[in-house]
């Protein structure tokens, strides 16, 4: 049981990227430009991207941070919201938000990979204290 629960937890936390590069080729291949198809498979991967984040942030600190997660989720969406009023005349939500949700993929992202060094080099440390 206990082996079939961290294989769950690790293809949780490997699927976003994977998923990521099989969305790019499906959409490309379905002849959308490059651009085109990572912005759709970024779109899509970030769900799974805020859970491995969580995921990783668990079993890191030991601590359940999906309360942060959303508090910072929010704080950056109203960051967003303010910038997308001062920029433009009319609040165009729509835009907002797709520009909010890719901003997401890269700080996730950019989450995910710190989080997965740190918990690598806590490993490793861990391994040579004994």
């Amino acid at each position: 049981m206990k082996e079939m629960l961290q294989f769950l937890l690790s293809l949780i936390i490997i699927v976003p990227y994977f998923l990521t590069m099989v969305l790019f080729v499906i959409v490309k291949v379905s002849g959308y430009s490059s651009v085109r198809s990572f912005r759709i498979a970024a779109d899509v991967t970030v769900p799974f991207l805020f859970l491995s984040v969580s995921v990783l942030l668990r079993m890191i600190t030991g601590i359940q941070a999906g309360v942060l997660l959303i508090v910072g989720v929010l704080i950056v969406g109203i960051g967003f919201a303010i910038a997308e009023r001062v920029r433009s005349k009319e609040f165009r939500m729509k835009y907002m938000f797709r520009n909010l949700w890719r901003m997401l993929f890269l700080i996730l992202s950019l989450l995910y990979i710190v989080l997965l060094l740190l918990g690598v080099v806590q490993t490793v440390a861990e391994f040579l204290r004994g």
